[in-house]
């Protein structure tokens, strides 16, 4: 599980994944509980199943109708409920501690209502972060999307600006002009991941591209636009840190 995120309640670390899920196993041992616990009951059970069934996946309604004609305090039948809770897809284990993102993790949408079986000031928190996590998560797709439209911008322009002085493009030109803009964030000359940046970055870079495709087709030369980019990234991390004080 990767993009661990860290929140603190009460004094305890809770983690999440970047797209919300929890773990489970950290949380639960806060409140002296453990997941399987929780899972091996029935109406996890099916809750798990209907939710499961909301979303297309059919079969496990069925499933726990069947399980619910054994007795609950059967081994066997605790072991099919918690079978079934596992395979609605809503449940993740990973080998390992809590504080390396070992143990159980579930899904968003179970949030709340684990969370709830805890400790119900501890649902309320939960869902707050949980809630924060997936906004956050949407705004960054946007950013995402607006970075890779305004870099297909400035690629355009720049062929048809060379296309316009006679010369072919190459695909050194467009990278180098990819590594212009790169460079005003990290401030080396070199390739960017940018499915790694952070959505404040992501929305630069989106802005700087943005910015460049105009100077391109306005015929301004390359230090020139370098200058005018640095600059106005400046005045942006100058309004950001603004912004957060």
């Amino acid at each position: 599980m990767t993009n661990i995120i860290h929140a603190d309640f009460q004094g305890t670390d809770i983690t999440f994944s970047g797209d919300g899920w929890f773990n489970a196993t950290g949380a639960a041992a806060r409140f002296g509980k453990r997941p399987v616990d929780w899972l091996e009951q029935r109406d996890t059970a099916e809750y798990l199943a209907a939710l499961a069934n909301s979303e297309g996946k059919s079969g496990f309604l069925e499933q726990f109708n069947e399980i619910s004609q054994l007795k609950g305090e059967r081994p066997a039948s605790q072991a099919k409920l918690l079978r079934l809770s596992k395979g609605t897809g809503f449940v993740r284990t990973k080998a390992g501690s809590p504080e390396n993102g070992g143990g159980t993790w579930m899904h968003p949408k179970l949030g709340v209502v684990f969370a709830r079986w805890l400790d119900v000031r501890f649902a309320v928190w939960c869902d707050e972060q949980i809630d924060k996590l997936l906004r956050g998560q949407v705004d960054w797709k946007r950013a995402r999307h607006e970075a890779s439209a305004t870099y297909k911008g400035m690629c355009d322009v720049l062929r048809l600006v060379r296309e316009e002085e006679g010369k072919s493009t190459a695909s050194y030109h467009y990278a180098n002009e990819a590594r212009l803009v790169n460079r005003v964030i990290t401030g080396e000359w070199g390739g960017l991941d940018r499915d790694a940046l952070p959505l404040t970055a992501l929305d630069l870079l989106a802005k700087l591209e943005a910015k460049n495709l105009v100077l391109l087709a306005r015929g301004v030369g390359r230090e020139e636009r370098a200058k005018a980019l640095e600059s106005m990234a400046m005045a942006w991390n100058q309004k950001t840190l603004a912004s957060a004080a």
